[in-house]
């Protein structure tokens, strides 16, 4: 067992202990996301192979286990768990819990021909403490770098001290991606940061009330190409918002602000295995940013859009209606009129209404703009609100 404690990492345990056993081993999480595994995979089947690739145990496998009791005898046996699964075109496997007390860690996968000698099913049992003192300093390890990362995404003193501790400097990026899915993003973090890390950044994540956040030392343009390439090949319900790049450490909750507010729209919309920049997203973005400034000062009572919703509280007319069909037809009054299917002049009595009346005049450039605002944040508000759930938290 010296080689295995003395091993500098898991992949070296992993390696260590597949030559003690003479078999090829994996070294899984709770979740079956693969921490490391050992050379020798060549003899593998095709579980193991698809499972080495993807990082995790494909979802047809990890039913197979499931639903013969290797994952329940596992989590309640101390010993080894034999199985052997050739109806799922699955080789032998000797398997061994790793625990911390009664918290299950993970587990420890060999590809074995046949049961183990009683010398390996020991070196096997000793493994398992060894490589759950590991993952417990990995754990308090991620856990210090995740509230590094979490005083870096607050901006400020106290960001250029956390980023001096993580290794960066200078101009940085920070991608926010959320799911309805918790698990997934959990799952996602490692793979997308590997990804991000292959492109000769050296990025920081940690996830955070349910979003994983990525600062990445690099452009916000390369940023949106690796991440929007890894949700296109990745699927699922995961969304992810590329904020502007920022000059330094101190300004980097701006480009959480960005991400943050592009996640919100596009988990709002419903969107799956989108990522957009913050240029592809300006409009919505400060759509988001009046939003949040009407409802935290209550100003939702003034402005021309308030006037206009209690005058037709009041008469039953639909002047909010037609306003918003007048400028989102940019004031084209026989585009607007045929989109709500009534006559131009129909519409200009109602646009004449709204400002003898109501004193909302849609000819002025800056009652416009307000009253596009308006709408806008009122529909986002809409879209929050029936969105849920689906809406990572706003911090």
């Amino acid at each position: 067992m010296r080689s295995l404690s003395e091993a500098p990492d898991l992949f070296a345990m992993a390696g260590a202990l597949a030559n003690l056993l003479g078999a090829p081993v994996t070294i899984e999480d709770h979740d079956a996301r693969v921490l490391a595994y050992s050379d020798g995979q060549m003899s593998a089947d095709q579980a193991r192979t698809a499972t080495i690739l993807g990082r995790q145990v494909p979802p047809e496998y990890r039913e197979a286990l499931r639903a013969a009791g290797v994952y329940r005898r596992i989590a309640t046996q101390d010993g080894v768990v034999y199985a052997d699964l050739a109806d799922a075109g699955m080789k032998p496997r000797a398997v061994v819990g790793i625990r911390a007390g009664d918290e299950l860690l993970g587990s420890i996968w060999a590809l074995v021909p046949g049961e183990l000698t009683a010398a390996q099913e020991k070196d096997l049992l000793e493994a398992a403490p060894i490589v759950a003192d590991a993952l417990l300093r990995n754990r308090a390890r991620d856990d210090r770098a995740g509230e590094q990362v979490a005083a870096l995404l607050e901006g400020g003193a106290d960001a250029e001290a956390a980023a001096a501790r993580l290794g960066l400097a200078g101009r940085l990026t920070v991608l926010a991606v959320a799911t309805t899915d918790a698990t997934r993003v959990d799952r996602t973090a490692g793979a997308l940061t590997l990804r991000l890390a292959a492109s000769g950044t050296t990025p920081v994540s940690a996830v955070l009330d349910g979003v994983l956040y990525v600062v990445v030392p690099a452009e916000a343009d390369v940023v949106h190409r690796i991440g929007a390439d890894f949700l296109r090949r990745g699927g699922g319900p995961l969304v992810a918002g590329v904020g502007r790049t920022v000059p330094g450490p101190a300004q980097a909750h701006r480009s959480r602000s960005d991400a943050d507010s592009i996640v919100r729209m596009l988990a709002g919309r419903g969107a799956a295995g989108v990522a957009l920049p913050i240029q592809d997203a300006f409009v919505d973005v400060v759509t988001a940013r009046v939003a949040e400034v009407i409802e935290a000062d209550d100003l939702g009572d003034y402005g021309p859009l308030a006037a206009l919703e209690r005058f037709d509280a009041d008469r039953g007319t639909e002047l909010v209606k037609t306003a918003r069909a007048y400028l989102a037809r940019g004031g084209d009054v026989s585009a607007a009129a045929a989109d709500l299917t009534v006559h131009p002049n129909t519409l200009r009595n109602r646009l004449r209404r709204a400002q003898e009346a109501v004193g909302v005049d849609l000819d002025d450039a800056d009652t416009r703009l307000a009253l596009m605002l308006q709408l806008k944040a009122a529909a986002l508000a809409d879209r929050t609100a029936r969105g849920g759930e689906r809406w990572p938290p706003r911090q």
